[in-house]
């Protein structure tokens, strides 16, 4: 994850491209349900403001000059799980839905956008939003059902980002401790 960035704006082109990838991810049934909210320039800003993330990241952090919110439609899940082609299991409820996909396909998605901005040379910082998250989305005109899944900041490393944070800090586990075969 980059940490500083260089504030030199990106191609608003290549941000799209790279966000037309990205959410080529799994959708269950095909649902597309994962939306992505593009935030450049002043939008950005507010976004900063009103979340206070101001508070919690540094200038160098806060110089990423695109930062694209996951969101996920649940409403486009429910509603194609009452197709007939899916419907009978009681998905076309919400609370039916023991692990709700429209937080792991935009969670899926979201990674993808992560690994091409990668691969494309670019930084990326995924992070919670923590407050105001509400507030934040109905001020960009998000519709109420629709709901947010973090944000991931893009923009150019800066020359002096290096790895920070709980990845330094904490060992990698085990594969031994994470990997299990035919039980726990």
């Amino acid at each position: 994850m980059t940490r500083s960035f260089d504030a030199t704006p990106l191609d608003l082109a290549q941000v799209d491209e790279l966000v037309d990838l990205a959410r080529r991810a799994p959708s269950a049934g095909y649902s597309q349900g994962v939306h992505f909210l593009v935030l450049s320039g002043d939008a950005a800003a507010s976004f900063w403001a009103i979340t206070g993330s101001d508070n919690w990241f540094d200038d160098q952090t806060r110089a990423a000059p695109v930062l694209v919110l996951p969101l996920a439609d649940p409403v486009a899940y429910t509603s194609r799980y009452s197709e007939g082609d899916k419907s009978g299991h009681g998905l076309e409820q919400e609370s039916n839905w023991e692990v709700p996909f429209w937080l792991t396909d935009a969670a899926m998605a979201t990674q993808n956008l992560l690994l091409l901005a990668e691969d494309r040379g670019l930084g990326a910082l995924y992070f919670g939003i923590f407050r105001n998250a509400r507030v934040l989305l109905d001020e960009l005109g998000v519709p109420p059902h629709v709901l947010q899944v973090g944000a991931v900041a893009l923009g150019r490393r800066a020359a002096d980002d290096r790895p920070s944070g709980s990845a330094r800090s904490r060992p990698r586990r085990a594969v031994v401790d994470v990997i299990h075969h035919q039980r726990w």
